[in-house]
């Protein structure tokens, strides 16, 4: 007679597979009546054994820990007059291998495979097998099923010290945003809140003349005071700019819904997943920033190798009267203004500034086209605050930056210019004439290193970029003179200024508009009006507030990152993984506006004459 074992499945098996273990006689089960099967369990180790009697001829063996294993059945005739089961060696108390399983509840054994093993008789009705040897492989080698499965895993990103400065730069321009600046100018304007007293007057606030708009003006001021530069024994001080660590970790510390949402965003951004605290971006930016000197004051390495190179010039310190006023503003390179003039020329593109100009003209009663006038029937009454806040508007009209002066500057900055009536080709002395292919180079090899940095297969090289933020940031630092430090920060205060005036519930009732259409701030919609009225361009102020909004970020992270100095790729590719949101917010609004798609190519065309041939082409059809 043959006493045979025979399991499934054949193959090696992972821990934690159950493995099935049959115990036949000739090829079928045992009398359960005359026989009782025993199984001994040897390994992993060579002084591991577990003996589980009477456990039946089928047998579940689960093998928890990887190793070699030797299994073993013994047929044991029962005796014919009480048929009681003879316990093995040990019995029920011996210890049970952990993983096994029997019947009635019986502990589990470790794995098997298919097999057959003849017995030797050995007499006396007990039979039992030869060893049969047993391969457990540790998890995640093979399956089941014998395949080796096979994961691919992003490449490590290695942090660099340098991110710090995108937090700062991403809190300090989501800080003057406009929905922060309407929050503030309405508590000055609507609800008689001092600019000197965030407390308020409890006082209503009547004006007479040009009052309203000069309250209005100094509001926008203070605001901007505020957001960029210190705020000392409860007054603004002078603007000390915007990129002040300081500033940022006042308002996380406030635990404000803004502060928490912002927090909860960097994370992903950093590309971990554990949360990131206020200490360690404190920690952070001790590593990055330089120290300028012994009092303390600390710079941003790009700035701190600007003023190595004027070590020969006296660095002012704060509140220092002499009788020599020659000397480095101290506040120019420990807090510098962090406002880019891009964002004032894309705005200025999406016709926030015709908008107003041509509600002026109709206030004034001026004629401005041929025919009929589209806002002839645009009428502000007096009953309302809207219409003297025009007319200081209007009386203020010599004080504000021409766009001829605007212009200028924007080709000294970036090489951009404006078309149209008002504007015809500047005559400028020092253009940024390779600004624009630099950055959109740079925005290409962007998308490139997304695709790289995407795909498991491949390690993204991040020396394109480096080398595309390197040549840009240096194109931008040679703009960084004259106007620089004053322009910017003119033209932002005076739209949003533009700006406030048609997010007004006044301008709505004049102008109209879709309400349905879900507009980020309150006075776009009424922009896209007034080109429907007027037959501008049809192009969404949406993506030229988004090129702005996100092209500003972007720069300013290339023009105070130390690029000209950094040699480290993981640098370059960490910018790009940081910014993606923005960058590719950018770059799909850039393809809205103008046609040109940056992550196809790159195009060096100044976007003025590719925003006018769509206007050409739109006015074509309405004809």
């Amino acid at each position: 007679m043959a006493f045979t074992l025979r399991g499934f499945p054949t193959d090696p098996v992972q821990a934690g597979t159950t493995v099935r273990l049959e115990a036949l006689q000739d090829g079928k089960e045992p009398d359960n009546a005359l026989y009782r099967i025993d199984w001994r369990i040897v390994g992993p180790r060579s002084a591991d054994e577990d003996l589980i009697a009477d456990s039946g001829s089928k047998f579940d063996f689960t093998p928890a820990i990887p190793g070699a294993y030797a299994v073993y059945a013994k047929r044991i005739r029962k005796p014919a007059a009480t048929a009681a089961t003879i316990d093995a060696p040990g019995g029920d108390d011996e210890p049970a291998l952990p993983g096994l399983q029997g019947p009635a509840g019986k502990p589990p054994g470790t794995g098997g495979v298919l097999a057959e093993a003849r017995l030797t008789g050995s007499g006396g009705g007990t039979e039992e097998s030869n060893r049969w040897d047993i391969t457990v492989q540790s998890p995640g080698v093979v399956n089941p099923e014998g395949i080796v499965p096979v994961s691919l895993q992003r490449t490590g990103i290695t942090p660099t010290s340098d991110q710090v400065l995108w937090t700062i730069i991403r809190n300090r321009t989501n800080a003057i945003a406009f929905r922060h600046y309407k929050q503030f100018i309405d508590g000055v304007m609507c609800r008689a809140i001092d600019v000197r007293n965030r407390g308020g007057t409890g006082r209503a606030l009547n004006f007479t003349g040009t009052q309203a708009y000069q309250v209005l003006k100094q509001a926008t001021d203070a605001f901007l005071m505020q957001e960029c530069g210190i705020v000392e024994n409860g007054q603004c001080s002078e603007p000390v700019g915007f990129l002040d660590p300081d500033l940022m970790e006042r308002e996380l510390e406030s635990g404000s819904q803004d502060a928490q949402r912002f927090l909860g965003e960097e994370p992903r951004r950093y590309n971990r997943s554990s949360a990131i605290t206020l200490e360690e971006l404190r920690s952070l930016r001790s590593l990055y920033y330089d120290q300028l000197g012994q009092d303390g004051d600390i710079a941003l390495p790009y700035l701190r190798i600007i003023r190595d190179r004027l070590s020969d010039i006296p660095l002012k310190s704060p509140g220092e009267i002499t009788d020599n006023c020659y000397g480095i503003l101290r506040s120019r390179l420990t807090g510098p203004l962090t406002m880019e003039l891009i964002w004032s020329y894309w705005h200025e593109e999406g016709m926030l500034v015709q908008t107003l100009n041509a509600i002026l003209a109709r206030f004034q009663n001026r004629r401005l086209v041929e025919g009929r006038d589209p806002l002839a029937r645009f009428d502000l009454d007096p009953l309302r605050p809207l219409a003297n806040l025009f007319w200081g508007w209007a009386e203020d009209e010599l004080h504000r930056l021409t766009v001829r002066r605007r212009a200028f500057e924007y080709d000294h900055e970036y090489g951009l210019t404006l078309l149209g009536k008002a504007m015809p080709q500047p005559k400028t002395v020092d253009p940024r004439s390779r600004f624009v292919e630099s950055f959109h180079t740079l925005l290409h090899s962007c998308y490139l290193f997304f695709k790289e940095d995407d795909d498991t297969t491949v390690i993204a090289d991040g020396f394109p970029l480096l080398n595309a933020l390197r040549e840009t940031h240096l194109i931008l630092a040679e703009g960084a003179h004259n106007q620089f430090g004053d322009l910017p920060s003119t033209a932002r205060a005076e739209m949003l200024i533009m700006e406030w005036l048609l997010a007004r519930p006044e301008m709505r009732d004049f102008l109209g508009g879709r309400a349905m259409v879900p507009y980020e701030e309150d006075w776009m919609d009424r922009v896209d009006t007034m080109k429907q009225i007027q037959g501008w361009s049809d192009t969404s102020i949406t993506h030229a507030r988004d090129m702005g909004v996100f092209g500003e970020q972007l720069l300013l992270g290339i023009r105070y990152g130390n690029w000209s100095v950094v040699n480290d790729p993981q640098q370059a590719a960490n910018f790009a993984r940081y910014w993606r949101p923005e960058i590719q917010r950018y770059t799909h609004a850039y393809r809205a506006a103008t046609g040109v798609d940056l992550t196809e190519r790159m195009d060096s065309t100044v976007p003025a004459y590719l925003l006018r041939q769509r206007l050409v082409i739109r006015q074509r059809t309405m004809r």
